[in-house]
């Protein structure tokens, strides 16, 4: 089962010796929490683990819209596609999910006039292009996604039920640096050392027969 946000911020603060937040508040640690679970994922990416497959939808795209730059973005459905999408399907918007096609991958995007369809696709500059469409659609993205973010107490931490265990004392460890205690940073980053070689040798195991996985899905199942 994976860890929460909620749980991780427990754990770091019993490790400090704070359970009730005094000083290790919600401002001082979740960015410190994010900081360390973003090392640990990019530490797997590293390894050239593939993330989960997941499809995710966006609704409404405007006639015209020339790439899903803006979806891709920031907070956006689409922000955290690791690589070229797998496949892309489209229909009018609105219409029944029933109604989704293929959208061909055009590799280079060919000169059209609008349509009334999506015609094509292409990923370029790590965005995703669309040939230009007269009516609104919805899309369907097939890809690779990494893990969502954190935004609450009850997100979890997904990459691998054991990295909620590696972020714990990782930044209970880069806490405990700034603050000047020794003892206490030799013992947490030597715990979290040990949980991600426990999750990178599982990694390797689990490569006899099979693609790595290292992140869950995220957004919308289509």
């Amino acid at each position: 089962m994976s860890w929460t946000l909620g749980q991780v911020k427990a754990r770091v603060r019993a490790l400090l010796d704070d359970p009730q937040g005094s000083y290790l508040t919600d401002d001082f640690i979740l960015p410190l929490i994010a900081e360390v679970y973003e090392d640990a994922n990019s530490q797997l990416a590293s390894t050239q683990s593939s993330y989960d497959v997941a499809v995710v939808e966006v609704a409404g795209i405007a006639p015209g819209t020339p790439n899903l730059a803006a979806l891709q973005a920031g907070a956006g459905p689409l922000s955290h596609l690791m690589a070229q999408p797998q496949r892309i399907d489209w229909k009018a918007a609105g219409e029944d999910p029933s109604y989704y096609r293929l959208v061909p991958n055009y590799g280079v995007l060919p000169d059209l006039q609008p349509q009334e369809r999506m015609a094509g696709w292409e990923f370029r500059g790590n965005t995703i292009w669309l040939t230009p469409s007269s009516i609104a659609v919805d899309l369907r993205v097939r890809g690779e996604f990494g893990p969502p973010p954190l935004t609450s107490d009850a997100s979890a931490l997904t990459t691998h039920p054991r990295i909620g265990y590696v972020v714990s004392y990782g930044t209970a460890a880069l806490i405990a640096a700034v603050r000047g205690n020794g003892p206490w940073v030799e013992e947490y980053e030597s715990k979290a050392a040990e949980g991600m070689d426990e999750i990178m040798e599982q990694l390797v195991r689990m490569e006899q027969g099979q693609v790595r996985r290292a992140g869950r899905q995220t957004g919308r199942r289509g």
